[in-house]
């Protein structure tokens, strides 16, 4: 879909006439981990959730920000797991070069995986189908840094794998918000759920 925009004027004969005074692409903004990478860990999400509330009692939505040395190279080992590039990178590609949206890279991704974030997207010849790469260099709470990034760039829509997110996501920003689900939450209710890139994209409103 190519989103109108319309203004008015005055023609000779004094009517006024309604006429489109510029066109944009339907923006989407994509998550990385999960979304446009494919990533298997991301399967130990429920059961990590599931500790936190029941265990430690821990009910606020809130992530954990590597400090020291080891546990940023801890960080930095879980986030390798994130390999290839995701069902539908294809379908992307063709969308956008067909000109039918506008792509935004947004991650969640601490200052520490900024190197291998580009060295991934430019490994996979990606980086020039995003028209923004942002990367959460400062380090804040993951769900507060996409909200911020996806209303300033006012996205159409949003595609985002962590549940959690999503549903925090959902009625704040005014971006409609796609799930990407794996088999361990795939069973939470939600309108617009999809099992992989490609389903996602071919959901979007656009011809």
């Amino acid at each position: 879909m190519v989103v109108a925009n319309y203004g008015s004027r005055i023609d000779n004969s004094g009517r006024m006439v309604v006429q489109e005074s510029r066109k944009r692409k339907l923006r989407v903004g994509l998550d990385f981990d999960g979304v446009v990478a494919y990533n298997p860990a991301r399967i130990i999400r429920a059961p990590v959730k599931w500790f936190k509330r029941e265990v430690l009692g821990i009910k606020k939505l809130s992530f954990f920000v590597p400090k020291n040395w080891w546990q940023r190279l801890a960080w930095t080992a879980v986030h390798e797991s994130s390999i290839w590039p995701a069902t539908g990178i294809e379908l992307l590609k063709k969308m956008v070069n067909e000109g039918r949206i506008e792509v935004h890279l947004i991650t969640g991704r601490f200052n520490l995986l900024e190197a291998n974030t580009n060295a991934w997207l430019e490994k996979n010849g990606l980086t020039s189908y995003f028209k923004t790469v942002n990367i959460n260099l400062k380090c804040a709470q993951p769900h507060l840094f996409k909200q911020k990034i996806v209303t300033k760039l006012k996205l159409d829509y949003y595609v985002e794998d962590n549940l959690d997110i999503v549903l925090y996501l959902q009625n704040k920003v005014k971006a409609h918000v796609f799930w990407i689900y794996n088999f361990m939450d795939m069973r939470h209710p939600y309108p617009d759920k999809f099992p992989y890139l490609k389903k996602a994209l071919m959901a979007l409103p656009v011809k």
